[in-house]
């Protein structure tokens, strides 16, 4: 027997209520995750450059002055400090979009910073929940959340790298395009046999030979040379890993999603059958014998 459409509308209310009520929980898990996971990238990311500047590279770092290593401590320091807020900014409204430009989130941030009601407060306070209406915005918000700690360490991974190479530790003639090629490989399954948060290269160039008495060809006078290329490369999944406490908040997370892929998928269900119902009587009221 087909559903009346008031018995429809009390389950699509029903389910709006439940993601409202939802991500008031939720909200204070990934908050609780974030906290943790910033202290956490914080001691994995010294660890990879202490890896790449003593152990993959140790006679460029050597060459340092000690007053360019003490800076280029302070600096990969420094650029950890906003990691917590960048992070927590991810379950703030507005959201910044995972698309956005570094400008355009630094501007998202300072307009949450400069209009606190849209920052989220207590449990008890509605205004912390008016973007979220029903499991559809649950969804979206859920998605720029995890996106947005993924562009996180990609972005505080390249910013690394960049002062890696200013002091000569990583070879500065790869360009950031190389990097971003390599580490959307990895992402597609395309690397393996990296150490945690460090990525490895190997790179092919063409090196010059002696000239030949006939140079008409001239691709015969270079040769292929291949060479390997460290940097880090903060992943999530190796942070997680490595932090017990982490992993679990993580699961925990997982958890939660998969409860939210569950009534997402419940609301469009009854969203279908509303549409099949409206359309019914809609039919109804204009049919005439």
């Amino acid at each position: 027997m087909a559903k009346s459409l008031q018995k429809i509308r009390q389950e699509i209310e029903k389910l709006e209520k439940q993601s409202r009520d939802f991500f008031t929980e939720l909200n204070k898990i990934y908050k609780d995750y974030l906290q943790a996971l910033h202290l956490s990238v914080k001691k994995q990311l010294i660890l990879a450059v202490y890896q790449v500047c003593t152990q993959i590279y140790p006679e460029a770092f050597l060459k340092l002055s000690y007053s360019k290593r003490e800076k280029l401590q302070a600096k990969i320091r420094e650029l950890c400090q906003p990691l917590e807020s960048q992070l927590l900014t991810y379950i703030t409204f507005p959201q910044p979009s995972p698309t956005a430009t570094i400008t355009e989130q630094i501007l998202t941030q300072l307009a949450i910073l400069e209009n606190t009601e849209l920052t989220l407060q207590s449990e008890d306070d509605d205004d912390s929940i008016a973007e979220i209406k029903n499991p559809e915005d649950l969804v979206l918000w859920c998605k720029r959340v995890e996106e947005g700690v993924r562009i996180i360490l990609h972005n505080l991974s390249q910013d690394v790298n960049s002062e890696l190479q200013k002091n000569k530790i990583i070879a500065s003639q790869f360009p950031p395009q190389l990097w971003e090629m390599a580490l959307q490989a990895e992402e597609g399954g395309m690397s393996s046999g990296n150490s945690p948060n460090l990525i490895n290269l190997l790179i092919e160039t063409n090196k010059k030979k002696e000239k030949k008495d006939d140079d008409d060809e001239e691709d015969e006078n270079k040769e292929s040379q291949i060479t390997k290329v460290s940097a880090v490369n903060l992943r999530l999944s190796d942070i997680e890993f490595s932090d017990p406490q982490l992993s679990i908040q993580r699961q925990q997370i997982r958890q939660q999603l998969e409860m939210v892929k569950k009534m997402h998928q419940a609301y469009q269900k009854i969203q279908r059958e509303n549409a099949r119902a409206e359309a019914e009587a809609a039919w109804r009221s204009s049919w005439h014998e």
